[in-house]
């Protein structure tokens, strides 16, 4: 974990400087990524794509010029714009409604919007009529409402305070969707923990131990079960709180490959 320099500016610990700390930082985030690739075999060609792929999406998504993210590419823009051209053929970067309900829902989370908010914030590749659809969307399966208004004030949408299950078993479009959702809670504690001057705002702990499938099965159950409760009354705790902020808690549980566990115990970071 970072420290504090007395500025309140983050700095590498123990005197390693801070590009190389930031460094070490961004290489171990690849893992997931670099040991799925070698797992199924990928060209470092595939892997280099992809990797620029997903650094344009993450520069579309969050600045709305070319020349912004030429910078960050560190590329002309005329270089980028043929980056553009070449991964949209792809069709990753295609809306799809599952992802962008999730945005306009995340939005919601923040604070009630009208639709012209929602369509001022999401990207400008969509229109406003694909922000309509989502919002139609939501209403219909309550996972927004309607703030009540007067006229000639435009309605205001918010989420529903009621929890609602997303899991899905078989729409593939979801489960990726629910991955990237859980991939930025990650990052962000990763951001937080390593890489900003509030570390205390964020933990992850890893568990390792032995158990039967049948056992392991009903923990887990019990573990999403108690988060879910867990968490809704605190939300209700935090109604009309101004020290109140949004916070992502995830679990998960795995079978591990025997070599990628050394003994059983608990591992913080």
């Amino acid at each position: 974990m970072a420290a504090n320099a007395p500025s309140g500016k983050p700095t590498a610990p123990q005197g390693i400087p801070y590009p190389e700390y930031v460094l070490r930082i961004l290489f171990a985030s690849f893992y997931p990524a670099v040991k799925m690739a070698v797992d199924f075999n990928y060209p470092l060609d595939t892997v280099k794509d992809m990797m620029t792929l997903a650094l344009w999406r993450e520069a579309k998504r969050k600045h709305s010029t070319i020349n912004l993210i030429s910078l960050i590419f560190g590329k002309s823009t005329r270089t980028v714009k043929a980056l553009s051209a070449r991964f949209n053929k792809g069709g990753f970067f295609a809306e799809t409604e599952t992802n962008l309900m999730r945005r306009v829902e995340d939005l919601l989370r923040q604070r009630p919007m009208t639709m012209d908010e929602l369509a001022e914030r999401l990207p400008h590749c969509n229109e406003f009529d694909s922000t309509r659809l989502a919002v139609r969307a939501l209403l219909r399966e309550g996972r927004i409402e309607v703030v009540a208004s007067r006229p000639p004030a435009k309605p205001r949408y918010q989420v529903t305070a009621s929890h609602q299950d997303l899991c899905s078993e078989v729409d593939w479009e979801a489960r990726v969707d629910a991955l990237y959702e859980h991939l930025e809670a990650v990052s962000e504690t990763v951001r937080r923990r390593f890489l900003s001057d509030e570390p205390e705002t964020a933990a992850a702990r890893t568990f390792s131990f032995r158990a039967t499938p049948e056992d392991m099965a009903a923990f887990r159950d019990e573990l999403f079960a108690f988060v879910r409760k867990r968490y809704q009354e605190l939300e209700a705790q935090a109604e009309g709180r101004d020290d109140a902020r949004i916070y992502a808690v995830y679990t998960g549980a795995t079978v591990t490959e025997p070599e990628e566990v050394s003994e059983d115990g608990e591992e913080d970071w």
